[in-house]
C-alpha cells in the first residue's frame, strides 16, 4: 500500500502541474473523438463484438474470467490459481490481450492469467473472434481481447467510491478520481481485493466422499490506474498511461494433495505514451510503452524459488488516410525484449522484433473488403509474410453477409526456447491459416448472427517426454478446429422499462491431425478441455432505478485425456443479480447471488469449484 501512495503522489504531482500551466489559456473548442482500437477499422469480413456495459454490471471484483465466461462462447480454463481462454479450440498462449493497442501476454508463457483483471477496469471491452495476425502480430491466431481506456475531453468533475464483500473471505475497497474539460483530462483508479476462497466441498478422490475445505487459495491484488491527457487543439492530443498490479496469492492443490504450500508473487508495471495527429485527411498515432513483469514463484518445502524479470520496450507508428470509398493504413513497430530468469540456460536473453503493415479497406455502395499485409522480422528465427482478407456484403437494408480468410502465427517463448535442461532453441514458429463466413441480420431491437469457421494450425508445440522421460517442448502437432457460432440480442421499451435478451452459443470440433508415432491414440481426437457445446442467456430488466440481471451459462462435457476415455460433466450456472440507485443518495447497491443453485462442478479435473455465493456492492458517487 506504501509503495502505491507513492505513485499516486507524484502522478497528482505531475498532473497538478501540467494543469496549473493549461488552464489560464483554456480555449473552448469543439470535441474532436479519436478510434483508439484498429478492431473497429480492420473488422470487416469477422465477428468482433464491443461488451455492453449493462453485461458487466456494478461489481468492481469481478474478474474477466468470470465475465467471458458467461458472456460469450469463449471457453474459460479455471485450475488452482490459473485461468486461461480459449477461442475456437485453440490454446491460451492462442490468444492475444491488447491494452490500448499494446501487447500483455507474457514473454515467458505466452499467457496472460485474466483471473487477475477486474472487468470493470476498463472503459471498454471488445473481442475479436478468429485470427488477425496481420494486423496485431504473434499470438492473435484464435482471437484477441482488448482492454482500452476512452479520454473525453467533455467537462465532468467525478469521486467514486465502492466497497464489496462476499462469501467465502472476499473484500474490496475501490477509489476513482476524474476531472476532464476541453482541454485536459485526469483519470485516477484504485482497487484493492482480497479474497480468502475458503469454501467446503465433496472430494470425490477420497474413500466415502468426505467434506472438506478449499484451503491456501488467498489472493490479494492491489490495481492502480492513472490517465493524464492533453488536447493542444482539435487536431493534435497526448496521453499518458500508468497501470501498476500488485498480486500475493497462495496456490491451491487438486484434491488428491493434503498440503499446499506454493506461493506466486506478481508485480508488473506499465507505461504507455501516446499522441495522435490529425494531418488533413490522415491520423498519424505514435506510441512508446515499457511493460515490466516482476514474478515471483515460491515453494519452500520442494527447495522451489523461480523468478523471472521481463522488459518490453515497445515502438510503434500508425498512419491512416481516408476517403470517401478507401482508408489505406501504414505502419511500423519496434520491440526490443529483455529477460531475467534463474531457469534459463545463461540466465538472460534479448531479443528484438520489427514490423511493417500495410491495409485497404473499401467500402462503395454496400460492400466493403480489407486487405492487410504483415512483415515481422524476428532476430532468431524467420517468419512468413502475413496477409489477411475480408470482405462485406450488404444485401438488403438487415441482411448482410461476410467472409474472411487470414494466416496466423504464434511465436514460440522464452520458456519453451531456454527453460534450462528441457526447452529447444530450435523451434519454428506455429503458423497456420483461418476462414470463416456468416450473415448479420439487424432489425428493430432485434440483432441475430451466425458464424462457420475453419482454422488449421501447423507446428504446434507441445510438450512430450523423449526416451529418458525427459519432457520437451517440438512443433510436432497439427489441429484442426472448425464449428459454429450464433449469436442474439433483443432489446425492446416498454413504457419506462427497458429489457435486455443477449445470447451466445458454440459449437467446436477441436481435433488433433497429427501423431507423435504409430501408438498415439490422439489423431482425430477432440482436444482436451474443449468442450463441444458452450452457451448462455442474459436476461436483464431496467426500471427507473432498478436492474434485474439473470445469466445462465452451460459449459459442455470436456475430455481430460487425449485418447478421450475420461471426461468431465458438463454443467449449466445461474447467476442473479439485484441493483438499485439512490438517486438522493447518490449511492447504489447490488446483490449479486452467483451459482444460486449451489451447484457442484469441476471446471478442471480434482479443481472443485465454490457453491452458492453472495456477493454485496456499495458504491458512492459524488459529481
Amino acid at each position: 500500500m506504501k509503495h502505491f501512495l507513492v505513485y499516486i503522489l507524484l502522478f497528482f504531482g505531475l498532473s497538478v502541474n501540467l494543469l496549473a500551466q493549461t488552464t489560464l489559456d483554456t480555449i473552448h473548442l469543439p470535441e474532436v473523438l479519436l478510434s483508439e482500437s484498429k478492431i473497429e477499422i480492420h473488422a470487416i469480413g469477422g465477428k468482433t463484438e464491443t461488451i455492453s456495459p449493462l453485461l458487466l454490471g456494478e461489481g468492481k471484483t469481478q474478474t474477466l474470467a468470470d465475465f467471458l465466461n458467461k458472456n460469450g462462447s469463449i471457453f474459460i480454463k479455471q485450475y488452482g490459481a490459473l485461468a486461461t481462454p480459449s477461442f475456437r479450440g485453440t490454446a491460451a498462449s492462442h490468444t492475444l490481450f491488447l491494452w490500448n493497442g499494446i501487447p500483455l501476454n507474457s514473454l515467458s508463457s505466452g499467457m496472460i492469467d485474466i483471473g487477475l483483471l477486474p472487468a470493470n477496469s476498463f472503459d471498454q471491452l471488445q473481442v475479436a473472434y478468429g485470427g488477425s495476425s496481420s494486423i496485431f502480430g504473434s499470438g492473435a491466431v484464435g482471437g484477441s481481447i482488448h482492454l482500452n481506456n476512452i479520454v473525453s475531453f467533455q467537462n465532468k468533475n467525478e469521486i467514486s467510491l465502492g466497497l464489496e464483500k462476499g462469501s467465502f473471505g472476499l473484500a474490496s475497497k475501490y477509489l476513482e478520481l476524474k476531472h476532464a474539460n476541453n482541454r485536459n483530462f485526469l483519470k485516477l483508479t484504485y482497487n484493492n481485493i482480497q479474497d480468502d476462497n475458503i469454501f467446503s466441498f465433496v472430494n470425490t478422490t477420497k474413500m466415502d466422499n468426505p467434506i472438506e475445505q478449499n484451503k491456501h487459495a488467498r489472493v490479494k491484488s492491489e490495481n492502480l490506474q492513472a490517465i493524464f491527457a492533453y488536447k493542444y487543439n482539435t487536431k493534435n492530443r497526448v496521453e499518458v498511461h500508468f497501470w501498476k498490479v500488485q498480486t500475493e496469492r497462495e496456490i491451491p492443490s487438486n484434491m488428491t494433495v493434503a498440503n499446499a504450500t506454493a506461493m506466486q508473487y506478481d508485480d508488473a508495471n506499465r507505461f504507455l505514451l501516446k499522441s495522435s495527429h490529425i494531418i488533413g485527411s490522415g491520423t498519424l498515432k505514435l506510441k512508446q510503452a515499457l511493460m515490466e513483469e516482476d514474478f515471483n514463484y515460491v515453494d519452500e518445502p520442494k527447495n522451489i524459488d523461480s523468478k523471472i524479470l521481463a522488459k518490453s520496450y515497445i515502438s510503434n507508428a500508425d498512419f491512416s488516410y481516408c476517403s470517401k470509398y478507401f482508408t489505406v493504413n501504414i505502419g511500423a513497430a519496434f520491440t526490443h525484449n529483455k529477460i531475467e530468469s534463474n531457469n534459463y540456460q545463461n540466465g538472460k536473453r534479448e531479443e528484438n522484433e520489427k514490423a511493417v503493415y500495410t491495409s485497404l479497406q473499401t467500402n462503395f455502395q454496400g460492400f466493403s473488403s480489407a486487405i492487410s499485409i504483415r512483415q515481422q522480422m524476428h532476430s532468431t528465427y524467420k517468419i512468413p509474410i502475413i496477409p489477411s482478407l475480408g470482405i462485406d456484403q450488404k444485401l438488403t437494408d438487415f441482411l448482410s453477409i461476410r467472409a474472411k480468410t487470414n494466416k496466423n502465427f504464434r511465436s514460440p517463448t522464452f520458456n519453451e526456447r531456454f527453460w534450462a535442461g528441457f526447452g529447444n532453441a530450435d523451434l519454428l514458429a506455429e503458423n497456420g491459416w483461418s476462414h470463416e463466413a456468416g450473415f448479420d441480420v439487424k432489425l428493430k431491437g432485434l440483432a441475430i448472427s451466425a458464424t462457420a469457421f475453419s482454422l488449421k494450425v501447423q507446428d504446434w508445440i507441445k510438450w512430450t517426454p523423449n526416451e529418458m522421460g525427459q519432457w520437451h517442448p517440438e512443433n510436432i502437432k497439427q489441429v484442426w478446429s472448425r464449428g459454429i457460432e450464433g449469436n442474439l440480442k433483443y432489446k425492446m421499451q416498454l413504457n419506462s422499462a427497458e429489457l435486455l435478451l443477449v445470447g451466445n452459443y458454440q459449437y467446436n470440433q477441436s481435433t488433433n491431425e497429427k501423431g507423435i508415432s504409430t501408438l498415439d491414440n490422439s489423431i482425430g481426437k477432440q482436444l482436451i478441455y474443449s468442450p463441444f457445446h458452450k452457451g448462455n442467456l442474459t436476461f436483464i430488466l431496467k426500471e427507473n432505478n432498478f436492474q434485474l440481471s439473470i445469466n445462465q451459462s452451460y459449459n459442455g462435457s470436456v475430455f481430460t485425456t487425449s485418447d478421450n476415455k475420461d471426461r468431465l460433466d458438463a454443467y449449466l450456472l445461474c447467476d442473479v443479480a439485484l441493483l438499485y440507485q439512490f438517486e438522493e443518495l447518490l449511492f447504489s447497491f447490488q446483490l449479486t447471488i452467483k451459482n444460486i443453485n449451489n451447484k457442484t462442478y469441476q471446471p478442471y479435473k480434482n479443481y472443485p469449484a465454490a457453491g452458492r455465493k453472495l456477493v454485496a456492492t456499495l458504491n458512492y458517487t459524488i459529481n
